[in-house]
């Protein structure tokens, strides 16, 4: 990874860092000036310089000249903007500039020249060997508690920041530093989650977390990273790493002598959380300049590991608050009422829908008592009892009150047992069950209004030739060809009201139990005949069928009788030649099933696209005569069978008007 340091601001080269980033495995800090890295540049923190200035001037050179001499290693790019002259570049190179570009540039093609020329800073120098470490005598016993305890007290103290993991780090390098006496120290930790929602993935990114005796703008402009150099070597290998020195030749890879030499550093420390790498310390000299022993550093990866666990656990605090956070303000953003109440009654949360509906707009809170005493009860159950209720309607006797769903969530963990907290839900219906009486009532009255107007007319046209025959009995009972026709009109008028009386009746009765065993053959021609008796004149069935004689399960009076309407709504508008025929078929069903294909078709137009929604509904018809009652009548006795009745517009004059599909016995 390529540390670059960009000193540019938005406006000259706007998204470059971006681009950069995008375009290779850099780790980029931007800043508006030099001057503000100073610190990071003479700690050899940057592998490389690119400055983007919005001009080259005087003033633009004096700052290229003060930077090659703060980092006379460094290789240093100038990106000039467009137009910019030849004359230009020789100045800036004298300047101190390695190479200068021009804008516009590809992103890709400028991460090339960056990775070539950060690659030829010289090799960083081994520091010397630091000063063994000479013991002094050893305390006595009541020195060494005294020593212990006052180690202890001042650990302690860290404590205080246990929910703040930055704060925790700060203190616990400060107390680190005061017992074992280091001069300097940096953590790097991963980043935390960022909110309740976001993942708790690894981040390759490691930023400085805490650092002592190290210049402010390195800490804010140098991090690791688990893609190469230090960050890489101990996540992989989560061991004490010792920098190479005079004494010890180096055998690690250069990226991570150069982010010793850096952070001024001797020692690397994993910091774990007893499952994975978190983060890095990386440990300077003793102040005195001496070495650590073994026993010391084993000391500190322990201490490191134990910051490590709390650091974890202050992420897990910072994401439950959150979620906390993130929970109630949802609940209370809800226009459903919400309260959570734990053993004994005790409320533990109530959202503002909730006060409104039971103390009104000015309330602040409420408690138990303000609920209904049937939804309290209730609540109290699912507390002590660790009942589980379906949803309900609370509506109060009389209907003088509100109307509430009450939903009752049990809140507790598998192995808890009552008492246990809960959630109460409430939504207010008041209006909704107002809305749907008021629709329900209005619904009837318009039922009401076409079963009266449709049975008027029905009966009237029974018995308009009746009151006509009436009007002429006196003058015309003499004469044979009036009581033929007095005979005739009162065997149509009352089979039609006959046939008016049987629909009602299967309306009320469609769901009778299918008993017997019947062919289907006998019943689709009785039909037919008892259909065309009804409409008169002369019509034909033709029955088309490749299977073995069928026998239904069914009623057979019903289904009949369904039939008997299917035929008639077909012989109604079958026109002049009229014709009904019938396709039988079998086919099994999803479930394994076999499943009897009635396909009907009438020498008519068939029905109209339009009609087809509504064929089966109750009172709809296209005709003057009749209540619309034949095809509902039928799909209902049908749909008693386990059957189905579909109705289709022809696309093609072959095709069906209706299917009936009825299982076979099996």
């Amino acid at each position: 990874m390529t540390r670059l340091l960009l000193i540019t601001d938005e406006s000259s080269a706007p998204n470059l860092q971006t681009a950069l980033s995008s375009a290779a495995d850099f780790m980029v800090r931007q800043l508006p000036r030099v001057s503000e890295a100073r610190g990071a540049m003479l700690a050899g923190a940057f592998d490389l310089g690119l400055f983007a200035p919005k001009r080259i001037d005087a003033e633009f050179e004096a700052e290229l000249a003060a930077t090659r001499a703060l980092a006379p290693g460094m290789p240093l790019l100038v990106l000039a903007p467009a137009g910019t002259g030849a004359d230009i570049q020789q100045r800036t190179m004298a300047a101190g500039a390695d190479l200068v570009l021009f804008q516009p540039i590809d992103p890709a093609a400028l991460a090339a020249v960056i990775n070539r020329y950060s690659g030829s800073r010289p090799p960083v120098p081994a520091p010397p060997d630091p000063i063994p470490y000479q013991p002094g005598p050893l305390p006595s016993r009541a020195a060494a508690l005294s020593s212990a305890l006052e180690v202890l007290r001042d650990f302690s103290q860290v404590l205080g920041y246990s929910l703040d993991s930055r704060q925790l780090t700060q203190h616990f390098i400060l107390k680190l530093r005061e017992v074992v006496g280091i001069a300097r120290i940096a953590i790097f930790l991963e980043p935390g989650p960022a909110g309740a929602l976001s993942p708790a993935a690894p981040s390759d990114h490691l930023p400085c977390a805490a650092a002592v005796g190290l210049p402010a703008d390195l800490v804010e402009s140098f991090a690791l990273s688990r893609k190469s150099g230090l960050g890489r070597q101990l996540t992989l290998n989560p061991q004490i790493l010792r920098a190479p020195s005079a004494s010890l030749p180096p055998m690690l890879d250069d990226k991570i002598v150069r982010e010793f030499a850096v952070l001024g550093g001797r020692i690397a420390i994993p910091i774990n959380d007893r499952e994975r790498t978190l983060g890095v310390a990386v440990l300077g000299g003793r102040i005195t300049g001496g070495d650590f022993t073994e026993e010391e550093l084993l000391l500190v990866y322990h201490l490191l590991e134990e910051l490590g666990l709390a650091v974890r656990n202050t992420w897990l605090h910072h994401q439950l608050v959150g979620s906390h956070r993130l929970f109630a303000s949802v609940l209370d953003g809800l226009t459903v009422g919400a309260l959570v109440a734990g053993p004994g009654g005790r409320v533990l949360y109530t959202n503002r829908a909730l006060v409104r509906f039971l103390r009104g707009d000015g309330a602040a809170t409420a408690d138990l008592s303000d609920l209904p005493g049937p939804v309290a009860a209730r609540l109290r159950e699912v507390i002590d009892l660790g009942v589980n209720l379906e949803p309900y309607f609370h509506e109060p006797p009389g209907g003088a009150g509100p109307v509430y769903r009450v939903t009752i969530i049990p809140l507790r963990a598998p192995a808890d047992r009552p008492p246990q907290t809960a959630m109460l839900l409430l939504e207010d219906f008041t209006r909704i069950r107002a809305v749907q009486r008021a629709e329900i009532e209005s619904s009837n009255l318009r039922l009401i209004s076409l079963i009266a107007r449709r049975f008027a007319h029905e009966i009237r046209n029974s018995l308009v030739p009746l009151t006509t025959h009436e009007q002429l009995f006196d003058a015309e009972i003499n004469d044979p060809d009036f009581r033929e026709s007095l005979k005739t009109a009162l065997a149509r008028e009352t089979q039609r009201i006959q046939r008016f009386t049987d629909q009602m009746l299967l309306l009320d009765r469609s769901d009778q139990p299918a008993s017997e065993l019947a062919p289907l053959d006998e019943i689709l021609r009785n039909s037919f005949e008892k259909s065309r008796a009804f409409a008169g004149g002369d019509a034909e069935l033709r029955i088309k069928s490749e299977l073995p004689p069928v026998m239904l399960r069914c009623n057979r009076a019903s289904l009949a009788h369904a039939f008997q309407e299917i035929f008639l709504n077909g012989l109604q508008s079958a026109g002049e030649h009229r014709q009904v025929t019938v396709e039988l078929n079998a086919a099994p069903t999803a479930d394994g099933r076999a499943e009897l294909i009635i396909d009907v078709r009438d020498s008519g137009a068939g029905f109209t696209p339009e009609s087809v929604p509504r064929a089966t509904e109750p009172f709809f018809t296209t005709r003057n005569t009749g209540v619309g009652l034949g095809l509902t009548i039928a799909r209902r006795v049908i749909e008693a069978h386990q059957g189905r009745l579909e109705v289709h517009s022809r696309s093609a004059p072959a095709n069906s008007d209706l299917t009936i599909r009825l299982p076979l016995p099996r």
